[in-house]
């Protein structure tokens, strides 16, 4: 056997595999996320006036609804072309002639579920909200879920809110309870519509350890 045959032969012999002991352990996951639609505030989209000097808040909310269904260039373009007041039924002819056809759904009879749906599925939604106005729902949290992200809320422990997005306010969101958000909504028209599609991911976080 050649001298550089016998070296290579005597080194493979010898070579082996460490032995990695260390055990892979599951983390706790973390409190759920508040609101589950956590639009990043520098995405939050203020109302503005348009050109018949009427605020825009559905469209600035569907701009914010887009925002956080991954549609930033649907959310731009539509940003660009509509403004001033907006009602229901034109709002849908809008979408329909904007590819949206039988892509979104939407209730005018202030149905709790449907927010509930939203809510689940963490797509959020737009409705009419306060007078002659129009925000982005974010969903329904827990107040102790809330102070988990906002201490400042004025919320309690153990109580549902409604999460809303004002597009006058941008940067910050407002709660409201569950059973007087329903029925100051209904009182406003009950209107209230969803994209069909998929929401940004949850916040990552590490599953497990490795020790």
């Amino acid at each position: 056997m050649r001298p550089f045959l016998l070296v290579v032969f005597c080194v493979m012999s010898l070579t082996g595999c460490d032995v990695d002991n260390r055990q892979a352990y599951p983390l706790r996951s973390p409190p759920p996320e508040s609101p589950v639609c956590n639009l990043p505030k520098a995405l939050h989209q203020r109302n503005k006036l348009g050109p018949l000097g009427q605020g825009s808040c559905v469209h600035a909310s569907l701009v914010n609804h887009l925002r956080w269904l991954n549609q930033s260039e649907m959310a731009s373009r539509w940003w660009a072309t509509y403004g001033d007041g907006e009602y229901a039924s034109r709002l849908r002819e809008r979408l329909d002639a904007g590819g949206f056809k039988n892509k979104y759904w939407y209730t005018e009879k202030a149905d709790p579920r449907f927010l509930d749906w939203c809510t689940i599925n963490r797509t959020g939604c737009i409705l009419w909200w306060k007078t002659s106005h129009c925000c982005t729902f974010e969903g329904f949290s827990m107040g102790q879920d809330i102070l988990r992200h906002d201490s400042l809320a004025n919320v309690q422990a153990g109580v549902q809110y409604a999460v809303i997005l004002d597009n006058n306010y941008p940067g910050r969101f407002e709660y409201t309870e569950r059973k007087q958000f329903v029925r100051l909504w209904a009182g406003y028209g009950g209107f209230a519509l969803c994209i069909l599609d998929d929401p940004r991911i949850s916040i990552p976080y590490p599953s497990y350890v490795v020790r």
